[in-house]
């Protein structure tokens, strides 16, 4: 058994009530190639293009980067799940995995009206993609941090940290998996022209070798998600830790609340808070993003 499939199958002992599920037994290296196989039972395959700059390619419609596509890289489209388009990329640069959701404005076909007809929608898929990939996590799915007394607000960005200010910690695009070795970004695919002053930590990768991180571009625009070798992710400020290690809830029910909007202890009684887990193999790094519901502490307020 490889390292990394050994430490997935005690993750998934610690958070299923110490019995082994059939996905964590059935785990073998070819999870971890860089071309990864089209989504099991998908009989649709359309041919498609990426036309942005960037395509950020997520675990789950609207949720954590895995890997980036980029303009002109071939693309088979799978399925949908509202804006969101699940595919398959064709590309010889490096990518963690090929395999992802991607918003559909950044596809040439699947973006026109009616480029979706035929492909079939499977909202609520690869839900918990996210366990063959995450170590910790800055913050859990839907969570709050305390701002202070009685003063809660909704996370879904990441700790403001600093990078160690080398050549090897300038972000990549992309990073590359392996079966007995650490996970490692690619340098051939540095991000060149950040707002290094301005990052944002979100995750560290299962083996805790390379986090994800966000800064603008210095001619502003939107973050650009990429990878840094974990080691290069410093607090920042009067911070000690790289996460939120303020108190931090996670709520059964997420749905209304907003970003930005300051929330109080009755909000989040009504929907059912517990306290957010520590990651077990990387509790430097912050929490499990999303442990099993019977495994969930309760809160404190």
């Amino acid at each position: 058994m490889s390292r990394r499939s050994g430490n997935k199958r005690v993750r998934r002992l610690l958070y299923t009530g110490g019995v082994a599920t059939v996905g964590a037994l059935a785990f073998t290296a070819t999870n971890l190639s860089t071309t990864s196989a089209a989504p099991e039972g998908a009989q649709h395959r359309a041919a498609d293009t990426i036309t942005t700059d960037r395509a950020t390619v997520r675990d789950y419609p609207g949720r954590l980067v895995l890997s980036n596509a980029r303009a002109g890289d071939r693309a088979e489209v799978n399925s949908y799940c509202g804006g969101w388009v699940r595919i398959s990329v064709n590309t010889d640069r490096a990518m963690a995995t090929n395999v992802g959701w991607v918003l559909r404005g950044h596809l040439a076909e699947a973006g026109k009206a009616g480029g979706l007809d035929g492909v079939p929608e499977r909202c609520g898929k690869d839900e918990s993609r996210w366990r063959d990939w995450v170590g910790a996590i800055n913050s859990p799915f839907q969570s709050l941090r305390k701002l202070g007394e009685n003063r809660w607000t909704r996370v879904t960005y990441g700790t403001r940290a600093t990078l160690t200010p080398t050549a090897e910690c300038t972000p990549s695009m992309n990073y590359t998996r392996h079966a007995d070795a650490p996970d490692e970004v690619d340098p051939g695919q540095r991000v060149e022209g950040l707002n290094m002053e301005n990052v944002g930590y979100r995750y560290v990768t299962s083996d805790g070798a390379v986090a994800l991180v966000s800064a603008p571009r210095l001619d502003g625009g939107k973050n650009v998600w990429s990878f840094v070798p974990a080691s290069c992710v410093q607090p920042r400020g009067d911070r000690s830790k790289v996460y939120f290690d303020e108190p931090v809830v996670q709520l059964e029910n997420i749905n209304g609340l907003k970003g930005g909007v300051e929330y109080g202890d009755q909000t989040l009684r009504e929907r059912k808070c517990t306290a957010a887990v520590p990651a077990p193999n990387h509790p430097g790094y912050g929490y499990w993003p999303d442990p099993e519901k019977g495994s969930r502490p309760e809160c404190t307020l």
